[in-house]
């Protein structure tokens, strides 16, 4: 039976990273044991919104996707005996990545392997018992959510067949930084791995925010609340679908916005049990003050972002998989393809630094490097302001010219099982940059003391 789940490679992160001390739920003759009270879950209902990005001047859902299923919940997938983890892990459908110790700095653990995580795990996480093998939805505003507005009976799910399918659980993580909160994760049954050819295929079409005892309010300009009830986006994909030869049409995760500012801490940080081992990951803590001038922040939706969807992307995998490109005075388009090669526009100078919104800096990266798993990320440029002004377009090539796709957590992993269906790749596209230089389009909503926070 299904039940509930979010980005699976964070939730793996907060088990193994936050050291979280949680009572096991003991199963006796199918008898569960009541656990302990969850200790984290209620850090990310509060009320903490700081420089928060806005991605449009009005409040809408941007998207609606089905990002992966089954893989959380997995009875066995924390397993110390690693044989015993893989096979629960392969048999659920997840991906299970063969991994070298000694090809790791650090000792390769569970989330090194998998993004499946167990029943008890995400019990420890989110206060939710009884989760087997479930599904995820992104719904994707264009504003930050007030967190503590936010609740499973704001959300009305159709799916392809009509069929209404509850929402059980509601959240903001795994954006967990109070400068990110505009990513939602729904947890229910919202679908299948079946390709839209197949009558029996499963997917959300539509969703809808309802009005409920505590009506969901999102975060506007300078710290004002609006209503999101009435708001309605569709959907007419699945990840599962049959993919076509032509890279502009796969169906996996997407960069939906970006947006150019100048550089800023503001925000950055939350709540300690899940911050003190994923953060500091911000462009200046990466790279520096000096080399950290500037920001172009995406953002993705159908899931985050892994070259398999297992491993965590680097700071050093600019040219792997995304392109930023220029449009000089005279229109000519400059394709910034090279991190640490300085380029000319008009005579300005403007170098791509790196990655940054993902782990923190280590010496080297390698399969066993733990990122935060979810929907924004920093590409960090330094130079003139003229010449940032002219930054125009991300491009994710996805493939061909040394550029390689990129997958959700229900990607394949380094060793996929023949015969299980994996989530697709991400597609050929792109997404024109905000300018937010001037006005960067942020807002902030900050009642709630910041207890436990960094």
């Amino acid at each position: 039976m299904k039940s509930t789940k979010h980005s699976a490679r964070v939730v793996g992160a907060l088990i193994a990273l936050t050291s979280v001390s949680m009572a096991a739920s003991v199963m006796t003759d199918s008898v569960m044991a009541a656990p302990e009270p969850p200790t984290i879950a209620a850090l990310f209902k509060a009320d903490v919104v700081v420089g928060a990005d806005m991605w449009d001047t009005v409040p809408r859902i941007m998207s609606l996707t089905l990002n992966f299923t089954d893989i959380i919940g997995v009875p066995g997938a924390d397993s110390k005996d690693q044989s015993t983890a893989k096979a629960a892990v392969v048999a659920a459908g997840g991906a299970w990545s063969n991994i070298r110790a000694e090809a790791c700095s650090t000792k390769p653990t569970q989330i090194s392997h998998t993004t499946a995580v167990s029943p008890e795990q995400y019990y420890g996480v989110t206060g939710l018992a009884g989760v087997h093998n479930t599904d995820v939805v992104q719904v994707q505003m264009s504003w930050p959510v007030l967190p503590s507005s936010m609740n499973p009976t704001d959300f009305k799910i159709t799916l392809n067949n009509g069929t209404v399918a509850p929402a059980i659980s509601a959240t903001v993580m795994p954006n967990f930084e109070y400068n990110e909160r505009s990513v939602l994760i729904l947890n229910g049954e919202f679908g299948n791995r079946l390709p839209k050819s197949d009558p029996a295929a499963r997917y959300p079409a539509k969703v809808e925010i309802v009005a409920d005892a505590t009506p969901m309010m999102l975060v506007g300009p300078g710290g004002r609340l609006a209503s999101a009830v009435g708001l309605t986006m569709t959907n007419d994909k699945t990840p599962y679908d049959t993919q076509s030869a032509n890279p502009e049409l796969w169906t996996g995760p997407r960069v939906i916005a970006a947006k150019i500012t100048r550089m800023s801490t503001l925000g950055e940080g939350g709540p300690k049990p899940v911050s003190k081992n994923l953060l500091p990951n911000d462009g200046v803590a990466m790279f520096g003050k000096k080399a950290a001038q500037f920001r172009v922040r995406m953002l993705t939706v159908g899931g985050a972002l892994s070259p398999n969807g297992v491993r965590g992307l680097y700071p050093t995998d600019y040219r792997n998989y995304f392109r930023l490109v220029a449009r000089d005075s005279k229109g000519r388009l400059i394709p910034l393809v090279e991190a640490g090669r300085t380029y000319s526009i008009d005579g300005n100078s403007i170098t791509v630094v790196g990655l940054a919104d993902l782990g923190k800096k280590q010496k080297t990266y390698d399969e066993c490097y733990q990122e935060d798993s979810e929907n924004q990320i920093d590409i960090i440029l330094s130079g003139s302001a003229v010449a940032a002004q002219r930054i125009a377009i991300l491009e994710i090539p996805a493939d061909g010219g040394g550029y390689l796709p990129l997958y959700n957590d229900g990607g394949p992993g380094n060793s996929p099982t023949p015969g299980v269906v994996y989530t697709a790749k991400s597609p050929r596209h792109s997404a024109n940059i905000i300018n937010g230089l001037v006005d960067p389009m942020r807002t902030t909503f900050n009642t709630a003391r910041m207890t436990g926070s960094s």
